[in-house]
């Protein structure tokens, strides 16, 4: 009632206010529960979020198209796992994130094929993006319209404030055809970005897991194998200074990307013999992960 009265125009101002509010509800993105092979078999021509059924603390946003993915998410993953150079934490503006894309070789839509980002992460960079007046693209800003309204974070005193902060965002493509801008997604190359991202989903949620990842990283592995890894990650523009983020990604490529064209022994700069032997002496410590340890999974 307080509301009619602070507003001119009587009835026609509550038609525009009702109005407003089935546009945004029109806009507004909800969320589906799935396993992994719901999400895995899903086909849609529209973004859907999918949260985990076997971990409720991961949300899968599952794009229809590269570009729309890189669009979300890449000025995201610049700031959290490609930041070696700036003298502090900073979100790039459009055209220095452009300039970062460019100096990769790559573009909007294959700067990373898939995504991953704990809430806690997305808290920082909405607030260094305000702080810095970093003008955010429609999409981004969607990402963090969801999170409000899932009540993850929150907007107290003029900052943003993590309510759910060790939930996990990861974000993968739908298969696609080849695209005059877009490379092909085939299934396989959609089960193996799905697998990938889903085990930085339980390294972030999962903390015998971490712990066992980062005893595997110093006590099992050999300096020279780490060193390996580490050349192999910073061929990808990773912030190979945060061990933290590489222990992360040499779980998630040595054990769960059944993809040779993203990850090999030839890749890693070792032996067939001698990945295979890393990857038998993971399993031998038997991580605590319901997540599949063989490889031998496919998308068919």
């Amino acid at each position: 009632m307080g509301a009619r009265s602070n507003m001119p125009g009587g009835r026609h101002s509550w038609l525009a206010v009702c109005l407003l509010l089935l546009w945004n509800s029109a806009w507004s993105l909800d969320f589906f529960s799935g396993d992994f092979q719901q999400i895995l078999r899903s086909r849609t021509e529209n973004l859907t979020v999918w949260q985990y059924a076997d971990n409720p603390n991961i949300y899968v946003f599952d794009f229809p198209g590269l570009t729309y993915q890189g669009r979300s998410f890449n000025r995201v993953t610049q700031f959290t796992e490609q930041q070696f150079n700036e003298p502090y934490p900073k979100v790039l503006n459009d055209a220095e994130l452009s300039r970062h894309v460019e100096a990769a070789r790559r573009t909007q839509a294959d700067f990373a094929f898939g995504h991953d980002v704990l809430v806690s992460e997305l808290v920082q960079f909405f607030n260094y993006a305000l702080r810095d007046k970093v003008e955010l693209n429609a999409d981004e800003l969607a990402i963090r319209d969801f999170l409000v309204e899932q009540g993850m974070i929150r907007m107290w005193r003029g900052f943003y404030q993590g309510l759910r902060p060790n939930v996990v965002i990861l974000s993968v493509p739908q298969v696609q055809s080849r695209k005059a801008n877009e490379p092909m997604i085939s299934e396989d190359a959609r089960f193996a970005i799905l697998l990938h991202e889903m085990a930085h989903g339980e390294y972030y949620s999962n903390s015998h897991y971490a712990k066992y990842c980062q005893r595997f990283w110093y006590e099992t592995l050999s300096e020279e194998q780490r060193e390996h890894f580490k050349r192999f990650l910073a061929g990808f523009n990773y912030a190979v200074q945060n061990e933290e983020l590489v222990i992360n990604e040499m779980q998630a490529y040595l054990m769960f990307t059944p993809d040779p064209k993203s990850f090999s022994a030839r890749k890693l700069g070792v032996s067939d013999a001698e990945l295979q032997a890393i990857r038998d002496a993971f399993r031998k410590g038997r991580p605590p992960t319901r997540l599949p340890l063989t490889l031998s999974g496919s998308a068919q």
